[in-house]
């Protein structure tokens, strides 16, 4: 009973961060494509690639543990079903996953320790190119999956039995693909370039701080972007750490799922590392939010956009059900008043900018006419050759105030009228269209 509760909390703790990895992980699909380079395209792959895992994590992880279903046969045909179709295309996707994460690292460490080679070999079409590789690679490696289990018909239902997973009957599968291959490609091998490359990366970056050389603005949003990375690193290699501890694990006692002493224990720390798997393609995007100020600004101006979108159609639509409601039996009476609405808003809005840009212009022209007079009275001043006295220059700059008084009051602040104002629209030809 005990580990049936534990199973339930487990498999409901991993719906909810997959319900909120989704969302985190569409919103960044959405960042990452606004713009095209090589590090943007390889996170909005690694945003496919995560919301592909969290959708499919679902009918692998969660639904069998869940109490939904009303006997063991429901249970079993969807089990053979899932382990038979859906769990090898999880596979390929974890492949995606991992070898996304070393290509991320290669292109850091080129950015960071080849500064004058990351033009050139880091491009957007190279990236899609070692995507595409990257996504063959995962099938071909994969697509013998889909034999390793099979599905029985029995009196009580579907149930499924091991084909290729049988070490009995296929041992050299079970030894040199299902544990050393896996181990090989998708730990040792990644798991060493990642830390390499990424050891290197940190030992550049506290080299170039120390000699501060870490001038421009382009460097410093490349560091920025390297240590975001390296964090999205960091808790890749710690959220498939237990997995791999159990493949090793597995590959040193092989009856560890099936002895007595060993198998609570095992199937326990088992859905524990298909939670630190699903977690880890859930928190990328916190990563983001955390380290990177643009990811920020930008996701928060998408969101506000999204959300004035939706109170202008909720407007929208209380403002049109407010008129079907007063519609009467003849349809023209709510086009022309809502045609009538609108013109006149549309009049009072160009009415108001016309007298905001005429009072612009005015105020602007006269400031210009009275710079231009200061500028004439003092070139007079200096232009005459006698001296006089002080009391006459007193008078004479007093005149000369009282003229440059008098004479902008009667041009400046009277000027001719404007004649480029803003067209009127023809308001016959606007269609009919309600307020907003």
């Amino acid at each position: 009973m005990e580990e049936d509760n534990l199973q339930q909390y487990l498999a409901s703790a991993t719906l909810m961060i997959v319900v909120i990895g989704c969302l985190g992980n569409f919103l960044s699909l959405i960042l990452f494509l606004r713009h095209s380079s090589s590090v943007n395209t390889l996170l909005a792959a690694l945003s496919v690639v995560d919301l592909c895992l969290l959708l499919l994590a679902v009918p692998v992880f969660v639904m069998p543990s869940l109490d939904i279903w009303p006997d063991q046969t429901s249970l079993y045909n969807f089990l053979s079903c899932v382990l038979k179709y859906v769990y090898p295309v999880n596979l390929m996707f974890q492949t995606c996953s991992i070898y996304i994460m070393v290509l991320i690292t290669i292109e850091r460490w080129t950015a960071v320790c080849k500064p004058l080679q990351v033009r050139i070999w880091c491009t957007a079409r190279t990236s899609r190119m070692a995507l595409l590789c990257i996504l063959v690679f995962a099938i071909a490696y994969n697509v013998i999956r889909f034999w390793e289990y099979q599905i029985v018909e029995t009196e009580k239902g579907l149930d499924y039995t091991r084909n290729l997973r049988d070490i009995n009957r296929h041992p050299h599968y079970v030894i040199f693909y299902y544990t050393g291959l896996y181990l090989l490609t998708h730990f040792l091998i990644p798991f060493s370039v990642i830390i390499i490359m990424n050891g290197h990366v940190c030992k550049q970056i506290i080299q170039l701080r120390r000699a501060r050389l870490m001038l421009t603005r382009q460097q410093q949003r490349e560091q920025s972007t390297t240590l975001m990375l390296l964090v999205v690193t960091l808790v890749f290699a710690v959220c498939n750490t237990l997995p791999f501890l159990l493949n090793l694990a597995e590959c040193i006692k092989r009856d560890l799922f099936e002895a007595e002493s060993t198998a609570w224990i095992a199937y326990q720390l088992n859905d524990l590392s298909n939670l630190l798997v699903v977690l880890n393609s859930s928190t990328t995007w916190i990563v983001y939010i955390i380290f990177s100020a643009k990811y920020r600004e930008t996701a928060m101006r998408i969101l506000w956009r999204c959300n004035t979108v939706y109170e202008k159609d909720v407007k929208y639509n209380s403002l049109s059900r407010t008129h079907s409601m007063r519609a009467s039996s003849a349809r023209k009476g709510p086009a022309t008043s809502c045609t009538t609405e609108s013109i006149r808003t549309l009049q009072s809005r160009t009415n108001r900018s016309n007298s905001e840009c005429d009072e612009r212009i005015r105020k602007h022209v006269s400031s210009i006419i009275s710079d231009k007079f200061k500028r004439d009275s003092k070139n007079n001043k200096t232009s005459n050759g006698y001296r006089v006295s002080t009391q006459a220059s007193k008078k004479e700059s007093s005149s000369s105030r009282l003229s440059l008084e008098v004479q902008p009051s009667t041009e400046l602040l009277s000027p001719p009228p404007m004649t480029f104002r803003a067209p009127s629209p023809k308001w016959s030809e606007q269609p009919d269209r309600p307020e907003v």
